[in-house]
C-alpha cells in the first residue's frame, strides 16, 4: 500500500522544487527573492503543504532559469499539484 504523501502531487512538486533550487545552489531566501515570492510561500511549496499556482510556477521557472524540458516537467508537476488542491 502506497503512502498518500508519496503520491500527493504537491509533495512531488515540493521535491522537484527543492532539487532544482539546490541544483541552482540557491538558498530558500535567495530563490524567494529572485522569484518575487515570500520565504514562507517558498517553504510551504517545498514542504508540499501549499499548492503552486500556475503563475507561481512560471515565476519559479524563470528564477531557476530552467531549460525547456525541465521547465515543462516542472509546470506539469505544478499543474497536478494545483488541481489536487482544488478538489
Amino acid at each position: 500500500m502506497e503512502n498518500r504523501l508519496e503520491t500527493d502531487p504537491r509533495t512531488a512538486f515540493g521535491h522537484a522544487l527543492r532539487a532544482h533550487r539546490r541544483g541552482a545552489r540557491l538558498t530558500q531566501r535567495e530563490l524567494a527573492a529572485k522569484a518575487g515570492l515570500g520565504i514562507r510561500t517558498l517553504c510551504d511549496l517545498e514542504r508540499g503543504t501549499a499548492a503552486p499556482r500556475p503563475a507561481t510556477a512560471a515565476l519559479l521557472v524563470a528564477a531557476l532559469d530552467l531549460a525547456r524540458p525541465a521547465a515543462e516537467g516542472f509546470h506539469a508537476l505544478a499543474l497536478a499539484g494545483w488541481r489536487s488542491a482544488r478538489r
